[in-house]
């Protein structure tokens, strides 16, 4: 039984009395125009004769043929419906009676918010079926709110959480549908898209071989949830899903399951650093970088020396730097600890080329160190801007 009911009211008043007397709410807020808000008297009498009393609040519309105008009102109904601690799975819209401009307007006014639907058809119609419900044929026909069913508003969202790189509330999202009542091929592709959702918030927490489990559990996945829908969009994901697992295996392979160094790490970084530039979140892009930057020192070293630039040998510095790195940077006997501007001097001594490449933007790289430096993520207090990560980009 409804406990709250909004019913539109036209100029006949049968089909209201009727829906009113078979939903028997707690309360009804009328819908009306100027010309019909007179009837509701008449609608409480021909309820009373029933032994149906019902509290009820009336909205009121000056131009029951402007649409604009009649969704202000019905937006208002909405609201009262939802008065005072009560559920939108207590009401019901009930939108047979009132002008078209009414009608359409209370749809779109309380679509979408989980009420039930209601109108009042019939067997039977004047004007050789074309024309109203003849009275005592009325029927009453119930349906779900069709946006909760179809989960338009969350397909919105899931679009808009992954655009914009926020998996895991896409996932939640997805996880949160599965378990409602939609039709079964949606709730298989849900699954599937809440199994990419994680993989990809794995991934861009760096933790590869979490992401790959779960994307390619996702992947295997794909074909039941394309059976269960073959007009699903999401079918164009499959390729890129199975690349991205192979990329993922390629990274735990050429890094030893992240025990050594790889140029693919420092792609990574690149990527995750660009990504968090989209969001303009600079601070955490530019710290990215900055990683890179390290890492591929780190990487040119490893090839250039075989060790890695937390512990390299003393005897294999160049005569030029050994002195000085010793009194700098050894942590223990007959080694030494390199941060990043000692790590690319040392490459451009040893003749590598990433060590010349660094050294030519060298007075770029310290203003935008300084920049850097200054930001709430290294040790100022100054926020990094879009120039600072476009330049270190």
């Amino acid at each position: 039984m409804a406990q709250t009911l909004i019913i539109s009211v036209g100029s006949t008043i049968e089909p209201i009395v009727v829906s009113i007397a078979e939903h028997r709410p707690d309360f009804v807020i009328f819908f009306a125009s100027e010309q019909t808000i007179e009837s509701i008297g008449a609608i409480k009498a021909r309820l009373q004769e029933q032994n149906v009393a019902i509290r009820n609040r009336n909205v009121m519309i000056a131009d029951a043929e402007d649409l604009e105008a009649c969704y202000a009102s019905a937006l208002q109904c909405a609201e009262i419906a939802l008065e005072a601690g009560r559920q939108a799975a207590d009401v019901v819209v009930d939108f047979t009676g009132g002008t078209k401009a009414m009608t359409a307007a209370l749809t779109l006014a309380t679509v979408g918010k989980g009420f039930a639907f209601s109108y009042v058809g019939g067997r039977e119609r004047s004007k050789e079926g074309r024309g109203v419900v003849t009275t005592g044929s009325e029927r009453i026909v119930r349906r779900r709110d069709p946006f909760v069913l179809y989960a338009v508003h969350e397909r919105r969202r899931l679009a808009q959480y992954v655009n914009r790189y926020q998996f895991q509330a896409a996932e939640a999202v997805a996880r949160d549908l599965q378990a409602r009542p939609i039709f079964e091929p949606d709730r298989v592709a849900f699954e599937f898209i809440g199994d990419v959702a994680a993989g990809y918030e794995a991934w861009d927490r760096f933790l590869f071989d979490d992401a790959q489990r779960k994307l390619k559990s996702a992947s295997r996945k794909w074909a039941p949830a394309i059976r269960a829908n073959p007009a699903l969009r999401y079918a164009e994901l499959q390729p890129m899903i199975e690349a991205h697992v192979i990329r993922l295996e390629l990274i735990q392979d050429k890094t030893h399951r992240l025990r050594q160094v790889h140029a693919l790490l420092a792609e990574e970084l690149l990527a995750n650093a660009a990504r968090r530039s989209e969001e303009g979140k600079y601070d955490d892009a530019i710290v990215r970088l900055y990683r890179a930057l390290e890492l591929g020192g780190q990487i040119a070293v490893q090839k250039t020396l075989g060790c890695g630039t937390d512990k390299v040998p003393v005897e294999r510095l160049p005569a030029s730097l050994r002195d000085e790195y010793q009194q700098r940077y050894q942590r223990q006997p007959n080694f030494v600890q390199l941060a990043l501007d000692a790590t690319y001097r040392l490459l451009e001594a040893l003749d590598q080329p990433e060590g010349k490449q660094f050294a030519s933007r060298a007075e770029q790289f310290r203003k935008i160190q300084s920049a850097r430096n200054g930001s709430w993520l290294a040790h100022g207090l100054g926020p990094c801007h879009a120039e600072t990560y476009e330049s270190l980009s």
